[in-house]
């Protein structure tokens, strides 16, 4: 039941990303200078990065043969007007790390978000959320639903930058066969961060709180840095910082907190042309 839930999901996504395509086209092609103009922004990016390190027997270091890989999917669809946005974002990363005599699994992401935001005044943009995050491995065990709905603020929006805040009412849900079901109500606040320096170099940051009433505060913030190496190639820059009381149940605010730098240079393109 929950495969075919996110199933469900991702198709719902790709229905909405070829929508957008498709509801762009008419627009261009019917011409029409008295309609308000409607914006439709798709976005798919793939990308692959290997790294591998081998040795001779007779080699006096320390070090062994390691093998380390990661793939990265990105699909996201925005539909911008002067009366309403909707962005969907659907977000998968998997990859494995071998050596000599082991081989674990080094990321493991799964994520679908879909926020609608109605524009009232420009500080007054009532929003609906939905998110749900789990992984590849044991697929959709544990699985975290999370519902919210609150305000959404604008801070600055230009073609170089753009600081995005919203933040209200959540309810939190963690389906996981081990521990069994948990509910929680609370509060959620997310930070959106933009800034396109070059054409060729992007950074992205996004910090999420989700603060329980009854467990405590879960807290991820993920930071990218994207250089565009050619034509095919994009070298990724990646630090991320993790907090959840879902992990490790004797967790601890702020002692805590994990940590994840990493650097990805692979093969990566754009799925869709816009």
């Amino acid at each position: 039941m929950k495969k075919l839930f996110f199933a469900a999901l991702f198709f719902f996504l790709t229905f909405t990303v070829l929508y957008a395509q498709d509801e762009s086209a008419k627009t261009n092609d019917e011409q029409q200078p008295a309609a308000a103009p409607v914006n439709w922004k798709t976005s798919g990016i793939l990308t692959w990065a290997y790294n591998q390190t081998a040795v001779s027997d007779n080699w006096k270091g320390k070090e062994g043969f390691s093998r380390m890989w990661q793939v990265k999917l990105l699909l996201s669809a925005e539909r911008d007007s002067l009366k309403s946005n909707w962005l969907t974002t659907f977000k998968e990363e998997y990859g494995e790390s071998d050596t000599k005599n082991t081989s674990e699994i080094s990321l493991d992401y799964l994520e679908f978000n879909t926020v609608y935001t109605y524009k009232i005044y420009k500080l007054l943009q009532p929003y609906a959320s939905f998110y749900v995050q789990s992984q590849n491995n044991e697929f959709m065990d544990p699985v975290t639903y999370i519902e919210s709905a609150g305000l959404n603020f604008t801070v600055f929006s230009n073609n170089i930058n753009t600081l995005k805040v919203r933040a209200g009412g959540a309810v939190k849900q963690i389906d996981d066969s081990v521990n069994g079901n948990q509910r929680s109500g609370g509060a959620e606040a997310v930070v959106n961060y933009d800034l396109l320096f070059h054409k060729d170099a992007k950074f992205v940051s996004e910090a999420r709180l989700y603060e329980t009433f009854e467990n405590g505060e879960d807290f991820r913030w993920e930071n990218k840095l994207f250089l565009k190496t050619g034509p095919w190639f994009t070298t990724e820059f990646g630090y991320k910082v993790y907090f959840e009381n879902a992990r490790i149940a004797s967790h601890n605010w702020p002692d805590d907190i994990e940590s994840l730098i990493y650097v990805a240079l692979g093969f990566s393109f754009n799925i869709f042309k816009n």
